[in-house]
This record gives structure tokens, C-alpha cells and sequence, in this order.
């Protein structure tokens, strides 16, 4: 019986001691907390025009589209591209950097139980940057992609109902919403489930293909046959980090908030001076950009910085958890497996007694 109390306490001890890790924890956090803001600008030209009399609606026609020259259009063409460009660097350069980092933490993690050995950041890059990496990247693609294109077809499925409005039957049309809405919490419960199982089989098949130097398709098989061969202990410990995730949520909320305070307070009163003293210079909304622009990228940093460090503390955690977890697997695997091995020399012994 795997001892999964043991194991948290163990990947606790090696996430602190062993601060090496944490760099690679840090890039898991900034690689794979999604923190894309997409921040719309829905400012709507206002001023109803004078010609609307009697209190009528404008029409399209009152409102005079401004004259925009070729060369703004061609600068914001360019503004467009060069930040679409720079997204696309981002991305691949963060996805190199993601199973880089959770190659390295596998394999320092496993080492260091192995032989008690910590290895060195630069140590942990030479382990990262491997075969093992672009192996990862492939087993995600070739769970991902299958996976996007049934969720895709499910909803689609699900939306099948909503053509009954083109009857312009009323009843028909609301039976078939109500028939869609039905239908899109099983499907949202349905993919809830599946993105949990294949969360956990994920940790299995990487290690598969870090400890044991697998390819992909034989990573997966094996990743499979140890999680059903061991469904019990390996359920419990996904249980468990459940719990734990959701016990890191709730102590991180004190913490959010203490952040924000600091940070409001931090960078509100430096805004405020840096304001206040372009305000001798300047007027206008001059001193307010500069409050602006000082005190913003203040409070982003005592908010980001914080929960960043934090954060990859958890992402080694997590991993250190399921490694330890593989290795206790494995063991369990061979105890079950040594009575028979050890029997074999006993039953060829056998036999030359029977033949005489």
C-alpha cells in the first residue's frame, strides 16, 4: 500500500531544500498561468447630432466617418503585424521553455532520490533541453488535437436542437433551446471529466517518457497500463492534490489581498508624487500620465512579482508529488512482481530431482 502521506511530506521537504528547482517552478508558473488580458477598447463615439429632431434615433448616414490618411493606415498595419509577431515569439519561445522546465524538474527530482545528488540550474537546463522535451510537446499534440476536435463535435451535436426555430414554430424553437441547454451541462460535466482523467494520465506519460527514455506512443501505453494497474492509490493521490490545490487557493486570498493593499498604497502614493512634481512643469493630463505610468508598473510588480515566486514554488511541489508517485508506483510494481522472478531458479532446480 503506497504511503501517500509520506510522499506529500517528502515533496514538500524537496521543494524547499532543493532551491535549484525553483527556477524551473518559476517558468512553469509565468508558461502556464494564462495570463493573456485581452483588454478591448469599447469606447463608442458619442454626440447625438443636432439634425435629430423630435427625439428620433440618428441615422447611420449622420455620422461622419473621420478621413484617415494612407500613411496611418500603413503605420497601424505595421503596429499590427510587428505585435502579432511578437505574440507568435512569445508563444514558442514560452512552450520551449514550458517542457523544458517540466523536463528538468522530472528528472532533477528522480535523480535526487535516486542518489541524493542535487544537480545545479545549469545542470537542470542540460537535462531539460532534450529529446524528452520535443517528446512531451508531441504527446500533448497527440492527445490535444483528438481530444479539441471531439469537444468541437459534441458541441456542435449539442446545438443541433436550435435549428428546430427554423420551423418559425415557436414551441419548437423553445423545446429545442431548452433541449440545448440541457444537453451543454452534460457536455460541460462530460469534458470536465475527461480534462481531469487526462490531467492525470499526463503526469504518468511524461514520466514514462523522462525516467524510462520512452518514444510517445509507447509512453502512453505505459502511462495507461500504470494507472490502471495501480487505479486505487494513484485515484487517492489525485484526490489528495485535489484537496491541496484547493487548499492553495484559499490561503493564497489573504495573501491577494495584502498584495493589492501594498500595491495600491506603493504605487498610489509614488503616481501621486511623480504627478504632483510634473504638475510644476506641466498641465493638462500631462502630470496624470506620468502618476500613471509610474505607479502602474509599481503595482504590477508587487502584485506579480509575489505570486509569480509563489506560484512556482507550487508548480515544483506538484511535480515533485508526482514523480514520487511514478518511482512508488514502480516499486509496488516490482514487489508484486518478485515472487514470481525469485520462483523460476526453484522451479529449474526442480527438475533434474524429477528427472532422477
Amino acid at each position: 500500500m503506497m504511503d501517500h502521506v509520506k510522499i506529500l511530506k517528502r515533496a514538500l521537504d524537496i521543494s524547499w531544500r532543493y532551491r535549484a528547482l525553483w527556477l524551473f517552478g518559476i517558468i512553469l508558473a509565468l508558461t502556464t498561468g494564462g495570463g493573456g488580458s485581452g483588454g478591448g477598447n469599447g469606447g463608442s463615439g458619442s454626440g447625438i447630432p443636432n439634425g435629430s429632431n423630435n427625439g428620433d434615433f440618428p441615422r447611420f448616414e449622420d455620422f461622419a466617418m473621420p478621413e484617415i490618411s494612407a500613411g496611418i493606415i500603413t503605420a497601424l498595419i505595421a503596429v499590427g503585424v510587428g505585435l502579432a509577431c511578437l505574440f507568435l515569439a512569445w508563444v514558442i519561445v514560452a512552450t520551449i521553455a514550458r517542457y523544458v522546465a517540466e523536463t528538468a524538474l522530472i528528472k532533477m527530482v528522480d535523480h535526487h532520490e535516486e542518489t541524493g545528488e542535487k544537480r545545479s540550474i545549469r545542470q537542470g537546463f542540460g537535462l531539460g533541453w532534450s529529446l524528452t522535451a520535443w517528446r512531451f510537446f508531441l504527446i500533448d499534440l497527440l492527445i490535444g488535437i483528438p481530444l479539441v476536435v471531439a469537444i468541437i463535435a459534441l458541441l456542435a451535436i449539442t446545438a443541433l436542437p436550435l435549428l428546430l426555430w427554423v420551423t418559425k414554430s415557436v414551441a419548437a424553437g423553445v423545446l429545442g433551446t431548452i433541449a440545448t441547454i440541457g444537453a451543454l451541462f452534460l457536455v460541460i460535466l462530460l469534458i470536465i471529466i475527461v480534462s481531469a482523467v487526462v490531467s492525470l494520465l499526463t503526469h504518468f506519460f511524461r514520466r514514462v517518457c523522462a525516467l524510462e527514455d520512452q518514444g510517445v506512443i509507447e509512453s502512453i501505453k505505459q502511462g495507461f497500463n500504470l494507472v490502471k494497474q495501480n487505479f486505487k492509490d494513484v485515484g487517492i493521490m489525485w484526490l489528495l492534490m485535489v484537496g491541496v490545490q484547493i487548499g492553495w487557493m484559499i490561503v493564497l486570498i489573504p495573501v491577494v489581498f495584502l498584495l493589492l493593499a501594498l500595491g495600491a498604497v506603493s504605487g498610489g502614493l509614488l503616481g501621486l508624487m511623480a504627478g504632483g512634481l510634473t504638475g510644476f512643469i506641466a498641465e493638462g493630463a500631462i502630470p496624470w500620465i506620468v502618476g500613471g505610468a509610474v505607479g502602474l508598473p509599481i503595482f504590477i510588480l508587487i502584485m506579480a512579482v509575489p505570486l509569480t515566486f509563489v506560484g512556482g514554488l507550487f508548480e515544483v511541489y506538484k511535480s515533485s508529488v508526482w514523480t514520487l508517485t511514478y518511482r512508488e508506483v514502480h516499486v509496488l510494481g516490482d514487489l508484486e512482481t518478485g515472487p514470481e522472478v525469485e520462483q523460476l531458479p526453484e522451479a529449474d532446480a526442480a527438475k533434474p530431482e524429477e528427472a532422477s
